[in-house]
Protein backbone atom coordinates (compact mmCIF):
# COMPACT_ATOMS: atom_id res chain seq x y z
CA UNK A 1 0.00 0.00 0.00
CA UNK A 2 2.90 2.61 1.02
CA UNK A 3 4.39 1.73 -2.43
CA UNK A 4 1.36 3.00 -4.06
CA UNK A 5 0.86 5.75 -1.96
CA UNK A 6 4.58 7.14 -3.02
CA UNK A 7 3.86 6.68 -6.39
CA UNK A 8 0.33 8.05 -6.75
CA UNK A 9 2.01 11.21 -4.70
CA UNK A 10 5.20 11.87 -6.32
CA UNK A 11 4.07 14.29 -9.10
CA UNK A 12 3.14 16.32 -5.64
CA UNK A 13 6.14 15.10 -3.18
CA UNK A 14 8.85 15.71 -5.80
CA UNK A 15 8.47 19.22 -6.11
CA UNK A 16 7.97 20.07 -2.18
CA UNK A 17 11.19 18.01 -1.70
CA UNK A 18 13.51 19.67 -4.51
CA UNK A 19 12.30 22.79 -3.00
CA UNK A 20 13.13 21.58 0.50
CA UNK A 21 17.08 20.76 -1.40
CA UNK A 22 17.55 24.31 -3.16
CA UNK A 23 16.43 26.52 0.19
CA UNK A 24 19.12 23.97 2.36
CA UNK A 25 21.67 23.93 -0.05
CA UNK A 26 21.16 28.19 -0.49
CA UNK A 27 21.54 28.37 3.94
CA UNK A 28 24.39 25.94 3.70
CA UNK A 29 26.12 29.01 1.33
CA UNK A 30 25.08 31.82 2.97
CA UNK A 31 26.27 29.84 6.51
CA UNK A 32 29.70 29.23 4.77
CA UNK A 33 29.82 32.82 3.56
CA UNK A 34 29.30 34.44 6.81
CA UNK A 35 31.66 32.26 8.29
CA UNK A 36 34.20 32.64 5.90
CA UNK A 37 36.71 35.17 7.90
CA UNK A 38 39.83 34.58 4.78
CA UNK A 39 38.69 37.56 2.75
CA UNK A 40 38.89 39.97 6.04
CA UNK A 41 42.45 38.73 6.65
CA UNK A 42 43.11 39.27 2.77
CA UNK A 43 42.06 42.57 2.96
CA UNK A 44 43.94 43.95 6.21
CA UNK A 45 47.25 42.66 4.10
CA UNK A 46 46.11 44.63 1.49
CA UNK A 47 45.77 47.32 3.69
CA UNK A 48 49.01 46.85 5.37
CA UNK A 49 50.40 47.00 1.68
CA UNK A 50 48.93 49.88 0.76
CA UNK A 51 50.10 52.28 4.06
CA UNK A 52 53.55 50.65 3.50
CA UNK A 53 53.70 51.61 -0.16
CA UNK A 54 51.69 55.18 0.58
CA UNK A 55 48.54 54.96 -1.09
CA UNK A 56 46.41 55.39 1.93
CA UNK A 57 47.32 57.28 4.98
CA UNK A 58 47.21 56.41 8.76
CA UNK A 59 44.27 58.12 9.25
CA UNK A 60 42.37 55.90 6.51
CA UNK A 61 44.41 52.64 7.97
CA UNK A 62 43.28 53.00 11.23
CA UNK A 63 39.12 53.70 10.18
CA UNK A 64 39.36 50.18 7.41
CA UNK A 65 41.59 48.04 9.79
CA UNK A 66 38.69 48.85 12.41
CA UNK A 67 36.26 47.77 10.31
CA UNK A 68 37.73 44.71 9.29
CA UNK A 69 38.66 43.44 13.26
CA UNK A 70 34.70 44.01 13.86
CA UNK A 71 34.18 42.02 11.31
CA UNK A 72 36.36 39.17 12.38
CA UNK A 73 35.34 39.64 15.98
CA UNK A 74 31.71 39.38 14.33
CA UNK A 75 32.51 35.78 12.76
CA UNK A 76 34.09 34.51 15.59
CA UNK A 77 31.22 35.24 17.97
CA UNK A 78 29.04 33.70 15.45
CA UNK A 79 31.50 30.31 15.27
CA UNK A 80 31.10 30.34 19.21
CA UNK A 81 27.66 30.66 18.97
CA UNK A 82 26.80 27.76 16.57
CA UNK A 83 29.90 25.99 18.74
CA UNK A 84 27.29 26.55 21.71
CA UNK A 85 24.39 25.63 20.00
CA UNK A 86 25.32 22.46 19.00
CA UNK A 87 26.75 21.41 22.16
CA UNK A 88 23.49 22.23 23.65
CA UNK A 89 21.97 20.23 21.38
CA UNK A 90 23.79 17.35 22.39
CA UNK A 91 23.17 17.49 25.76
CA UNK A 92 26.75 18.58 26.71
CA UNK A 93 27.64 20.97 29.39
CA UNK A 94 29.22 24.50 28.43
CA UNK A 95 31.94 23.59 30.75
CA UNK A 96 32.13 20.15 29.72
CA UNK A 97 35.13 19.12 27.45
CA UNK A 98 38.72 20.11 26.75
CA UNK A 99 38.99 23.78 27.36
CA UNK A 100 42.20 26.34 26.80
CA UNK A 101 42.42 29.01 29.53
CA UNK A 102 44.02 31.96 27.74
CA UNK A 103 43.15 34.36 30.61
CA UNK A 104 40.27 36.38 28.91
CA UNK A 105 36.50 36.03 29.10
CA UNK A 106 34.80 34.86 32.45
Amino acid sequence: MFLLDDILFAPFKAPIAGVRWVMSTIQKMADEELMNDQPWKERLIELQMMLEVGEISEEDYTREEAIVFQALRDIRARREAIAREQRAAAGEDEDSGIGIYTGYGR
